[in-house]
C-alpha cells in the first residue's frame, strides 16, 4: 500500500501515513456502507413531513422556503450594550459553511460563534428550530456540564463542527478541546486537542483535525483521533493551513475534499486509505467568509457557492463548471449555513429564512 501527495510537478511519498492507513483501511469500507444504509432507511421509514413534501415538489434548479417554526433570535447572540445603550447582537455564522445534517435522526445541527457559542438544531419531525443547551450552559438557566476554558471572546465558527452520523456524535472543537454531544443521550463530554479551524468526520476512519501551524516548512499535520486510546495520532500532512480551509466528507464517493481558501487555490481529496491527491486548483479566489462547499446529493459532485456564483466540481473528472444564470436568494447581510440532506436530494440553508435548494446538473 502507498500513500502519496501530489505537489505541483513532483510526487512525494508520505511514509508517515502508511502505518495509519494499514490499520484502518478494513473498517472504512464497512462503516461507509452503514452510512448508505441509514440514507436508505430514512427514505423508506420517516414518512411524509413538511420538509420531505416540499423537497419532493421542487424542480431542479429551484429554491423554496420551508415555513418552519423558529426562535426570533435563532442566528444571533446577545453581546452586551453599545455606548448608546442599545443592545448589540452578533451573527453566529460568519466565516463558516459548517452545518451538519443527521440522516439518522432527521436533524440539522450547527454550533455557531461570535462572542458566545450557540448550538441550534432543526427537527424534520417537528418542522421547528430550537436552541440546544451547550456544554457551558449558555442560553439556558443552568450552568452547563463543563467549564468554559476560553481565553478570548472573539472569533468565528470556521470549520470546527463535525458529525458522526453512525455513532450519533456531534463534535465541536474550541479552546484546546473537542466537545462531544451525544445526540441520543443529549449529554456532553470532551477530550483534549482538535483544531477549531477545521475538523471533519470520515466514516470508518474517525475524526480528523487539520492544523493551522506548520510542523515543517510548508506542511501542516492532519491528525486522526484514536478513539480506543483517546489520543491524536499523525495521519498525513497537507500543503496548506487550516485557516479558512473548507473540508467536506462525500458520502457518495467515500472521500473528503479540502479547499485551502485564503491566498491559496489548492484543492486535495483524501481517500479512506489515507491517500492524499492534489486536484486542479480552484479557478477563482475563495475564503470561508463568502464560500460554501457542499456535496450535491444526487451526483456526488461538489457545489461551491462563492460571491453570488455557483460552480460544480467533479473530483472523479477533475473538472470545474460554472452554473449559468445562477442567482442566490439571500441579501448582503445574511451569512447562511448549509447542509446537504441526502435522503431528500436537497440542500438546506439557514439564516433569516430556512431555504431549500435542488440542484440541476446537466450531466
Amino acid at each position: 500500500m502507498s500513500c502519496y501527495y501530489f505537489h505541483r510537478k513532483f510526487l512525494i511519498n508520505l511514509a508517515s501515513c502508511l502505518f495509519v492507513a494499514a490499520i484502518i483501511i478494513a473498517p472504512a469500507v464497512a462503516d461507509s456502507g452503514k452510512f448508505q444504509e441509514l440514507i436508505h432507511q430514512a427514505r423508506e421509514s420517516r414518512g411524509a413531513t413538511e420538509l420531505s413534501k416540499l423537497a419532493a415538489s421542487m424542480k431542479p434548479g429551484q429554491w423554496a422556503e420551508l415555513k418552519a417554526r423558529r426562535p426570533a433570535d435563532l442566528m444571533e447572540v446577545f453581546a452586551g450594550y453599545r455606548d448608546s445603550g442599545r443592545e448589540a447582537w452578533y451573527h453566529i455564522a460568519g466565516w463558516t459553511d459548517d452545518g451538519q445534517w443527521d440522516t439518522k435522526t432527521g436533524q440539522f445541527f450547527y454550533m455557531g460563534f461570535r462572542r458566545q457559542f450557540k448550538f441550534i438544531s432543526f427537527s424534520d419531525k417537528d418542522n421547528a428550530w430550537t436552541v440546544i443547551p451547550g456544554p457551558f450552559g449558555w442560553h439556558t438557566p443552568g450552568k452547563g456540564a463543563l467549564q468554559d476554558d476560553r481565553t478570548t471572546t472573539f472569533g468565528h465558527a470556521y470549520g470546527g463542527n463535525a458529525l458522526d452520523i453512525v455513532g450519533g456524535k456531534f463534535y465541536r472543537a474550541m479552546a484546546g478541546y473537542t466537545y462531544v454531544y451525544d445526540i441520543a443521550d443529549q449529554s456532553w463530554d470532551r477530550f483534549p486537542g482538535g483544531n477549531m479551524m477545521s475538523i471533519e468526520f470520515f466514516p470508518g476512519l474517525g475524526l480528523l483535525s487539520h492544523s493551522s501551524k506548520p510542523h515543517r516548512k510548508g506542511f501542516y499535520k492532519l491528525e486522526l483521533f484514536d478513539e480506543k486510546n483517546k489520543k491524536w495520532i499523525d495521519f498525513t500532512e497537507l500543503p496548506f493551513s487550516a485557516h479558512h480551509a473548507l473540508a467536506r466528507y462525500n458520502y457518495l464517493l467515500d472521500e473528503i475534499l479540502i479547499i485551502a481558501g485564503n491566498d491559496s487555490r489548492t484543492v486535495v481529496k483524501i481517500d479512506p486509505d489515507g491517500t492524499v491527491t492534489r486536484l486542479k486548483d480552484l479557478p477563482f479566489d475563495m475564503t470561508i467568509r463568502h464560500g460554501k462547499l457542499v456535496v450535491e446529493p444526487n451526483t456526488g459532485k461538489y457545489l461551491i457557492f462563492n460571491l453570488g456564483k455557483l460552480f460544480e466540481f467533479s473530483s472523479t473528472e477533475n473538472e470545474y463548471r460554472e452554473v449559468p444564470d445562477f442567482k442566490d436568494p439571500w441579501d448582503k447581510y445574511e451569512m447562511p449555513v448549509p447542509a446537504t440532506i441526502p435522503e431528500y436530494g436537497v440542500i438546506m440553508f439557514v439564516d433569516k429564512k430556512t431555504l431549500l435548494y435542488k440542484h440541476a446538473s446537466d450531466r
